[in-house]
């Protein structure tokens, strides 16, 4: 297909799709006409006349069945709310994942989702979650229609048997959300009526023949069946212990599901509870000091990073007499910048004393990198490098949820959800954010459903309606800590031993965490601290905080804050003729807020602010379907939402003159969206067609330093679904993305990038190389992505999956001095398959390719993750 086809016009200009984009519409629209007019006599044959795919609920029946289909055979509710529709007649562009993939597929971060929809960038290389980067945004997890807080833990699909990947802010009827990127729905396990079933499940791995072989098991029963004709529970267990691809990063949890459902004559009630518990965890941080080599063959600057120092107004490094970890300091050298922006040594400036005395200690600035220092230079470095073993993040979540439904009358039904969560997070990792949150939500909608039909100027015209009200309480409290990852991460050497990978023995520091855990004390307030290799410094001042854990006290991110919202929202999918089509839909929300520092230390420190926000939002989207198995569409969103952000799901404090008060920017984050798109079966049950077009404005989350840049992005998406029989099932995504930001800052941890050359600083958040804000390309997004899978059974049972994606050249960070060329991933299952039992064998990244993803989303973040090379899992199930 042309990667011209449906060009974006700006939306202040009166967007709409181009002429080209119309005949291409037109085109298509008309070929499936003729198609089903050849083809009219076989479907009259096979199919009573009454029977019809329009509508809101599909009337006609599917052959396929909905757990192992991969054509979009499964009603949507994800798009708004109760009102079940066919994918088909959903003016939204929505993938799913079916219930056997869910459980069989290998899904160990957000970036393995890329196998079931287009608009996926791959990005998720923390190991932690599974909400990805869709459209080049933020995403948000669902459950059952009700937003869920789904990162800072592994993959883990315990209580899911399904899911649906919707592109584009989420429907009024959930109320505001931030991630507009786009949402994933996830389907709870739902209690059978039809008799007691039982699977047991378990894989076993990893070899690793290119590499170190993992120690990593997961087991899983699920059991459900009814009580009575009324009244069906179901069980889920998850034991899963877990060494990953990387040295010292663990995903062990255990996770407890349980469900039951009763069905009367009118109503229906639904309830579930989970209890999940990640003891011991890690993230991936990815390779620091990229480069070229680095990206093209693995090739990284090993040794010592020399630092820089501000003692009153000159700059001064140590002269070192080698790159070796204890080499010891020859003197020292004044720096100074150049027209260039780099910090060069001025001539005749070496002294052998330290300058940073205990009267006058020094301030560390940032880094410099001299590859011509005796031991430093390239050398290859082993993919599965990663953590210190030192290092172990826990998260614990407990979630229940209520649904009920009573229908008044065939078109009238009331529908209340009631959703809550707790959940409790350390991340204690050197080289990261330390973090330790808390968060709990509560969140209630109240749903009038009706459907009514009519007559319009001699049109049938039906009208089913969503309205209800929301109510969603909020609560984060968060006590962070920057001390071992801004100002530290690329000065690391990460061919040395990897418990030398904290401030203390970077900085030669002799006042470690007397407690003994990760974060090492690299500052007390007022009291310059002692340092074997540099004298004395000025170092950020840091605080217990429990868990063997120092805190700032004063930082955007350490804030306790609680906000409710009342929203009230109105949803109309209207239908002309069976033809036309438009849904409307609008929310408005009220919002009180407060935030109050969590960690006082003294009188005098303490901080706490309210205040009140409105938010709106609009969606329009008419629709027009050309045949009964074709849909044209068009989708204006326009939505406000609260940016929540930072290390966790909070609110967070202003900076400047509004350090003591809310950030009003979390409160005034606007979506923009224009889609259109085509859906097309050409063949019913057998073959699926997508094809979208966008372009979106986006505010995104305002920065540690008060900094809320604008992302305008533009793409094209398409896919296609075939399954002609039992014994074939194959599925292809493409996307294109170009997107820029406004308003960009370059404060970060290299903002003119890793560059070795003894003069270019990073690890300054941009004070020294003083790089100007502005407008920029988005960097980390592959223009073109591909996509797909193909699976093939034989009658016998035994059958083979191929399955790959493949992505053009991306830049890593806003200087482009690093671009990762293009990549591409095969993974290969054998399986034998009973009805009551299978085997799968898997080999994961076939070729054993060197491919890499951005360690940490962000435009000014420079973090090189390697993906995991060439593995081998093994998976039995068997059920009775």
């Amino acid at each position: 297909m042309s990667n011209t086809a449906f060009p974006i016009r700006p939306a202040r200009a009166g967007w709409r799709p181009s002429r080209l984009a119309l005949a291409i519409l037109a085109l298509i629209s008309a070929a499936a006409m003729a198609q089903e007019t050849e083809n009219a006599d076989t479907q009259d044959k096979e199919a009573p006349a009454e029977e019809t795919r329009l509508g809101v609920v599909t009337v006609q029946g599917s052959k396929l069945d909905t757990e192992t289909s991969v054509i979009p055979v499964r009603p949507v509710a994800s798009v708004y709310g109760g009102s079940e529709v066919d994918v088909l007649d959903t003016p939204r562009s929505v993938n799913q994942i079916n219930a056997e993939q869910l459980a069989n597929d290998p899904i160990r971060s957000s970036d393995d989702l890329v196998k079931y929809a287009p608009g996926i960038t791959r990005g998720g290389g923390q190991n932690a979650g599974v909400a990805p980067q869709f459209r080049a945004q933020n995403s948000e997890v669902f459950q059952d229609g009700q937003r869920v807080y789904g990162v800072r833990h592994p993959a883990n699909f315990n209580a899911y048997e399904g899911a649906d990947i919707v592109a584009g802010p989420s429907s009024v009827v959930y109320g505001s959300v931030s991630g507009s990127g786009g949402y994933i729905n996830y389907l709870s396990k739902k209690p059978s009526f039809d008799g007691f079933k039982t699977r047991l499940s378990g894989e076993v791995g990893s070899w690793i023949p290119d590499g170190e072989s993992r120690d990593s098991t997961r087991f899983t029963v699920d059991n459900t069946g009814p009580i009575n004709e009324a009244l069906a529970y179901r069980l889920s267990i998850t034991r899963q212990r877990q060494e990953t691809f990387y040295d010292n990063v663990e995903n062990n949890f255990d996770a407890f599901y349980g469900a039951f459902a009763w069905r009367g004559d009118n109503a229906r009630i639904d309830w579930n509870a989970s209890y999940d518990d990640y003891y011991d965890w890690n993230i991936t941080h990815g390779w620091n000091r990229p480069t070229q080599d680095l990206a093209d063959s693995g090739k990284y600057f090993a040794g010592r990073a020399t630092p820089i120092f501000q003692n009153g107004g000159t700059f001064w490094s140590p002269v070192l007499s080698s790159g070796a970890a204890d080499a010891s300091v020859l003197g020292w050298v004044q720096r100074q910048r150049n027209a260039q922006g780099q910090f060069g040594v001025v001539n005749g400036s070496f002294q052998a004393a330290s300058p940073n005395t205990q009267a006058r200690p020094g301030s560390l600035r940032g880094w410099v990198y001299d590859p011509n220092l005796a031991g430093n230079g390239l050398v290859n470095l082993d993919s599965q490098v990663s953590q210190r073993a030192e290092d172990k993040n826990t998260s614990r979540r407990f979630a229940t949820q209520l649904r009920g439904e009573w229908d008044l009358s065939p078109d009238i039904t009331l529908a209340n959800s009631t959703y809550y969560q707790d959940s409790d997070d350390t991340t204690d990792a050197v080289g990261a954010f330390q973090v330790q949150a808390k968060d709990e939500i509560f969140e209630n909608r109240f749903e009038f459903r009706s459907g009514n039909e009519g007559e319009f100027f001699g049109l049938k015209v039906r009208d089913d309606s969503n309205t209800g009200l929301i109510y969603r309480h909020e609560y984060n409290r968060s006590i962070a800590a920057n001390n071992s990852f801004g100002s530290t991460i690329h000065a690391y050497d990460l061919t040395q031993d990897p418990s030398t990978k904290n401030p203390g023995d970077l900085l030669g520091l002799n006042n470690l965490n007397p407690a003994g855990g990760n974060g090492a004390w690299i500052g007390q307030p007022g009291v310059p601290q002692f340092s074997d290799l540099y004298g004395w410094l000025n170092l950020a001042p840091m605080f217990p905080a429990g868990h063997h854990l120092y805190a700032e006290s004063i930082a955007p991110y350490t804030a306790e804050g609680t906000w409710s919202t009342k929203t009230f929202f109105t949803q109309h999918n209207l239908r002309f003729a069976e033809r036309f089509g438009l849904n409307l839909g609008a929310s408005r929300s009220w919002i009180d807020a407060q935030i109050e520092n969590p960690f006082v230390l003294r009188p005098g420190t303490e901080r706490q602010d309210s205040d009140s926000y409105k938010l709106f939002s609009v969606q329009v989207s008419p629709w027009f379907k050309p045949t009964d198995y074709s849909t044209l569409y068009y989708t204006f969103d326009r939505s406000l939402a609260v940016n929540t952000g930072f290390f966790t799901n909070g609110i967070g404090w202003g900076t400047g003159a509004g350090a003591n008060l809310l950030n009003p920017l979390s409160f005034k984050s606007l979506s923009v969206l224009h889609e259109v798109g085509l859906k097309l079966e050409p063949l019913p049950d057998q073959l699926f067609f997508t094809l979208a077009a966008f372009r979106q404005e986006r505010d995104q989350a305002p920065d540690s330093n008060n900094n809320m840049a604008r992302l305008i992005i533009k793409g094209v998406e398409s896919s296609l679904r075939y399954q002609p029989n039992a014994n074939l099932r194959s599925g292809l995504n493409f996307t294109r993305l170009t997107a820029y930001n406004e308003f960009v800052s370059q404060a970060g941890f290299a903002s003119a990038g890793f560059i070795p050359d003894n003069g270019t600083v990073f690890g300054d958040n941009n004070s020294l190389n003083r790089r100007p804000s502005g407008r920029f390309d988005a960097v980390q997004i592959p223009e073109y992505s591909v996509s797909g899978y193909l699976d093939y059974s034989f009658d016998s049972g035994f059958g083979a999956e191929l399955s790959g994606w493949w992505t053009s050249d991306w830049y890593l960070n806003l200087s482009k001095t690093v671009k990762v060329p293009n990549e591409y991933n095969l993974d290969l299952a054998v399986y034998y398959r009973q009805p009551q039992w299978s085997a799968t064998v898997r080999v994961l990244n076939l070729t054993d390719e060197l491919n890499f993803v951005s360690g940490l989303a962000g435009s000014t973040n420079t973090f090189l993750q390697p993906m995991p090379g060439r593995t081998l899992l093994a998976q039995v199930d068997y059920q009775f």
